[in-house]
Formats: structure tokens, C-alpha cells, sequence
């Protein structure tokens, strides 16, 4: 008895503990759109105009705004957002537009800031607590169509970096991710009022762009494994 009373102010220690223990990867690996295990998204960029910048697209401090979407509800399985373009806004790296004004222009544009959101629900979790973190590096390779000199569609590669704000250093873990695959679907340039279900335009800003976006790869690691801070890892120490 004397044991047990001992026992269970330390089970209750450990569980009050566990959020702050807990927010690192319970489980590690690739999670993809390809096979199911991570939902598609939806993206807004906001064109900010900030530091007196036009307002338009790849312009220094437009930012984005992305979110799952399970062809309901934005949201439910991750975010990522306050990226906004850096000083040197979008660079042209290739451009095969002919005198008819037809071909592609290609752009690399680099941001800075950001954060992201996994929820709890999910395998990489353990359906205590959300995981969160800081973007270390975010990258857009844009591919923009001209047609007889206008801009017909545009697709972008995406990929980040990040690390979880309090998962212990010691642990390592990092997320990867990537988006193979991001399509204009709207502009403030179309003329035509903004679609519902798309995440909000950031920055206060009342025009932008808009993408869907699949082919969606997630790489979260950890050079030391996160597993003992779960509440199952904890009551295998008492069995």
C-alpha cells in the first residue's frame, strides 16, 4: 500500500508532464498524399504591398497562408503559414517566351518567417498534444505559361524546412516537406470575386492568389527517437 501511494502522485507528475515532454514526432517516417496518410492542401498568398511594394504577385512580403483540406473542412490535419516573401522577391532563373509571346518564364522566390501545425490525430502523434515548430527555410519554384504574352496558368514546387519548437534539441527532430505539385486556381487579376473554403489572405490584404495543392510528401525525423514520451512509453515503465 505504502508503494502505491508512493506510486501514483509520480503516475500523476508524468502525466501532468506530458505535454511538454511530448511535442516531438511519437512516430518518425514519410507520410505522402500518394498512399493516404496525409491530407492535400489548399493555399492562399496574400499580396501584402509592404515597404511601399506594388501590389501583385512575387512581390517582397506577400504572404502565404496553406492548409489541409479533406473536401470539407481547411485545417483539420495541418497548417503552415506567415511565410512572406524576402527583399529580393521572385527571380527569374528561365525564360523560353518567344517574339509570339508564347512559352514559360520561371521564377525562384525565397521566404522567410513562418510556422506549422501538425494535429494530434494523426500517426505522427499520439493524440495528446498538437505539434508545432518553425520554418528554418522556404523555397518556391514557379513556372508561369504565357500564351501570345498573358499568363495562362502557373504551377510551383514547394519545399521547407523546419524544426518543433518544444521538442528537446537534444532529440533532433526536424520536418521536411514538400509539395510537388501547387496550381493557380485563382487571381485577383481574374476579375471574379474570391472562392469560399481557401484560407484567408494574411496581412490584411484584400487581394491575392489562390492554389490547390497535391503530390504532397512530409518527411518527419528525429536523431533520437521521441518514443518513452508517450503515454503508452510511460505505462510500459510500470507494468
Amino acid at each position: 500500500m505504502k508503494f502505491m501511494r508512493m506510486l501514483i502522485p509520480s503516475l500523476l507528475l508524468l502525466v501532468l508532464a506530458l505535454p511538454a515532454m511530448a511535442q516531438c514526432p511519437d512516430q518518425v517516417g514519410i507520410f505522402m498524399t500518394g498512399n493516404g496518410t496525409l491530407l492535400p492542401g489548399r493555399v492562399s498568398e496574400a499580396w501584402c504591398g509592404a515597404g511601399g511594394e506594388p501590389v501583385m504577385p512575387g512581390r517582397p512580403g506577400n504572404t502565404e497562408n496553406a492548409m489541409s483540406w479533406d473536401g470539407t473542412i481547411l485545417g483539420t490535419q495541418w497548417r503552415v503559414w506567415g511565410m512572406a516573401i524576402d527583399a529580393s522577391g521572385a527571380v527569374e532563373i528561365g525564360n523560353t517566351v518567344d517574339v509570339n509571346g508564347d512559352g514559360t518564364i520561371t521564377y525562384s522566390t525565397n521566404y522567410l518567417g513562418g510556422e506549422f501545425w501538425l494535429s494530434k490525430d494523426y500517426p505522427w502523434s499520439f493524440g495528446i498534444v498538437d505539434l508545432t515548430g518553425d520554418l528554418s527555410s522556404y523555397l518556391v519554384i514557379t513556372t508561369v505559361t504565357y500564351v501570345a504574352g498573358n499568363a495562362v496558368g502557373a504551377t510551383s514546387n514547394v519545399s521547407f524546412t523546419g524544426v518543433f519548437s518544444d521538442c528537446p534539441a537534444a532529440n533532433g527532430c526536424v520536418i521536411e516537406f514538400a509539395i510537388a505539385n501547387a496550381m493557380l486556381v485563382w487571381s485577383s487579376a481574374y476579375g471574379v470575386p474570391m472562392p469560399v473554403d481557401y484560407p484567408d489572405l494574411l496581412c490584411g490584404a484584400d487581394m491575392g492568389e489562390l492554389f490547390d495543392a497535391c503530390c504532397i510528401t512530409v518527411n518527419l525525423d528525429c536523431l533520437v527517437s521521441a518514443e518513452g514520451s508517450s503515454w503508452g512509453g510511460v505505462k510500459s515503465l510500470y507494468r
